[in-house]
């Protein structure tokens, strides 16, 4: 576990990196104020709040205190079942931040967040089936995530799904709107109320 000594270490020697801060708005980094609000986080994570374990994780990797550490958080919330933290693993293991870059794993991750609604893990589904990293390349699949993406609320989702049009048939983009029309959540978040949020598809 980390000591607030060795966080407050860390915390000073990011914040005089330059452009750390913007110094109109915020021309230094209270530490203390800081560590107090990471060690208060902390002490309601440790008790298995997972809304807690989520922001202190959000707390380490913002700051680029400890990658590892932000992670080792983001999969006690994981274990609860916290969307969000879902999709930070996803962004930490597709660009190999805090663990190994792991393609195959980060698209596990995504598909948890967004088997509950989350537009910005479509977006990178999207993204692996356009590329084609660690699966085959699928410009239908894109579509039909990208496309999700927008119904969720995602700005780029639509422009990345017309972009993607110019290179599919008239047959792929029927069979992604297909799919993307007969798409619901398989689950939904712990403790969250909401129902799945009524899809505007392109027709």
């Amino acid at each position: 576990m980390m000591t607030t000594v060795r966080l407050i270490a860390m915390i000073t020697a990011v914040s005089a990196l330059p452009g750390c801060i913007d110094p109109p708005k915020a021309p230094y980094v209270d530490t203390h104020d800081l560590v107090a609000t990471i060690e208060q986080s902390r002490a309601k994570a440790e008790h298995g709040d997972a809304e807690a374990q989520y922001h202190l994780g959000m707390q380490y990797e913002r700051m680029g205190l400890d990658y590892r550490e932000a992670v080792r958080w983001y999969r006690m919330a994981a274990m609860q079942r916290h969307v969000e933290a879902f999709y930070r693993l996803c962004v930490l293991s597709d660009i190999g931040r805090g663990m190994l870059q792991d393609y195959q794993e980060a698209l596990r991750w995504c598909r948890l967040a967004a088997d509950n609604g989350h537009a910005r893990a479509m977006m990178t589904i999207g993204v692996h089936y356009e590329k084609g990293r660690s699966l085959t390349k699928d410009l239908v699949q894109a579509h039909l995530w990208y496309n999700l993406a927008a119904a969720y609320g995602e700005r780029d989702g639509a422009k990345w799904r017309d972009r993607l049009v110019l290179d599919m048939t008239r047959d792929q983009i029927a069979q992604a709107q297909f799919l993307a029309r007969n798409w619901r959540p398989k689950a939904q978040v712990q403790n969250q109320e909401e129902q799945p949020k009524p899809l505007s598809l392109e027709p």
